[in-house]
């Protein structure tokens, strides 16, 4: 970098600084965002995630003999919450931009954990139908809420890491979720054991949501912990990223940009397929350990080391970007793995291989969904349709959750075949989409740098290039 840089900003910053200083300040913008965002995020969805799965803890604690299920009601306890979340992480992101992510994000975790304490008071299936419908409304907004936020924070190649730093607390509650249920049930007291699994997670989430409302902030433009030098050292840097920017207005005609962009639902069809494996293992992980011979409590304390393989390979893929920046190559090289690994699990009688070949698919299975998140992030420009293209990608995870819910049934007990057949076949499908998403990229940079287009984004008014979104002439994907 020369002495001397000037840098100009579509956010209204222009000035002629210093490089080392610039350095300096972005590095202090940095720590300080990370400081207040990232902690109270990673905790966050550590707990979503437990909150949101110890319906199968509570199963293998003894929930299911205490209120009388039988067939397949189980399945659709945990299907039941699928069916809302699917439906209201686009109408969250809308209302987060609205008003602002300290508030909308705390509110609807408190929510959410009202809901999970509340499960400790169901006496029928029906009332947990129910509640796991209303739990469903609620989360749905948090995970397309922190990967939007992060848009307006940090540039794309600075996204990547703190993405696959944020999904990789969910693979990490995986490692504490059975350890902890088997204490908590172990509890005794006047309630059942898995009464004081849903009441005291529940609790921790409501203050952990506190937390998050005190630390959190909504925009680099407007956070109280950042100096003036910070903040203007900052918006230049997002601005030369073509980052996100908090007082662009929500934009109707970007809904439909977003929704008639094949290449979001290739992103989205990716997650979905990343997530059926995800949340299988999260949710039925205890369950096919305990269908391998092992006791109850037994299950729930090895049902952390799949986690462990998981957490350990979506912290390695914080780096992957940054070692060979092409994220179709990685997402391919990874579902051609867990494919494998599925395959040997669904064919082989020996329950040690099969414990085996489920940590190393778990470790294969892991990376996906931050990677696409990612890729998307990096790809798609205009801040609505950024928003929605993060609420479609994360709906079909929820899609996910509602068939994976089913694939896992009684009548396979102990094999469970036709579900690690599924999960297998799921792997195939990201292999092929992220094929076809790299190719058409490639085809598509080619096209621009071949049209050598003039773009002089000072001749058209804000509106005009805001609308163009990813379509712009200098615009150039990531493969």
């Amino acid at each position: 970098m020369s002495t001397k840089d000037v840098k100009s900003s579509e956010r209204g910053v222009s000035e002629v600084v210093d490089g080392a200083e610039e350095q300096r300040l972005r590095g202090s913008y940095l720590r300080k965002a990370d400081l207040h965002l990232l902690p109270p995020a990673f905790a966050m969805y550590f707990f979503a995630i437990i909150d949101r799965n110890n319906i199968g803890n509570a199963k293998v604690a003894g929930m299911d003999v205490e209120l009388g299920l039988h067939g397949e009601q189980f399945n659709w306890i945990v299907s039941a919450f699928f069916f809302t979340y699917i439906f209201f992480e686009i109408p969250s992101n809308i209302i987060l931009k609205r008003v602002g992510a300290r508030i909308w994000l705390p509110f609807i975790a408190i929510c959410w954990s009202i809901l999970v304490a509340l499960m400790a008071a169901a006496k029928s299936y029906g009332s947990l139908v129910a509640v796991r419908v209303l739990l469903g409304v609620f989360e749905a907004g948090y995970v397309p809420g922190f990967i939007y936020l992060t848009s307006f924070w940090y540039t794309k190649r600075q996204q990547a890491p703190r993405i696959a730093l944020f999904f990789s607390a969910g693979v990490f509650a995986g490692i504490w979720a059975g350890p902890l249920a088997a204490r908590l049930q172990e509890i005794n007291g006047s309630l059942m054991g898995y009464q004081y699994i849903f009441i005291i997670e529940a609790s921790i989430t409501v203050a952990l949501a506190v937390i998050m409302a005190i630390m959190l902030q909504n925009y680099p433009e407007t956070a109280t912990f950042l100096t003036e030098d910070e903040r203007a050292a900052a918006l230049r840097m997002l601005a030369n990223d073509k980052a996100l920017s908090y007082n662009t207005d929500y934009r109707p005609r970007q809904v439909f940009r977003a929704l008639s962009d094949w290449t979001i639902w290739g992103y989205a069809i990716i997650f979905w397929a990343a997530a059926t494996g995800g949340a299988t293992q999260a949710i039925f992980g205890p369950t096919l350990i305990k269908a391998m011979g092992y006791t109850s409590t037994r299950a729930q304390v090895l049902s952390a080391a799949p986690s462990a393989c998981g957490f350990a390979s979506q912290i390695l893929s914080m780096f992957l970007p940054r070692i060979y920046p092409r994220f179709s190559v990685w997402i391919m090289m990874f579902s051609a793995a867990a494919c494998a690994f599925y395959a040997v699990i669904a064919t082989v009688e020996n329950i040690h291989v099969r414990f085996a070949f489920l940590c190393l698919s778990n470790f294969a299975l892991s990376p996906n969904m931050p990677l696409v998140s990612i890729w998307m992030s990096n790809n798609v420009m205009g801040v609505t349709k950024k928003g929605v293209a993060s609420a479609v990608t994360v709906m079909l995870g929820g899609v996910a959750g509602l068939i994976g819910s089913h694939i896992y049934r009684g009548k396979d007990f102990p094999q469970y075949r036709f579900g690690h057949i599924f999960v297998c076949v799921c792997n195939a499908v990201i292999f092929v989409v992220a094929l076809a998403l790299n190719l058409y990229f490639r085809y598509e940079n080619r096209r621009r740098d071949s049209q050598n287009e003039d773009f002089d984004p000072s001749a058209l008014s804000k509106d005009e290039v805001e609308d163009m979104c990813d379509k712009r002439p200098d615009h150039r994907y990531t493969w």
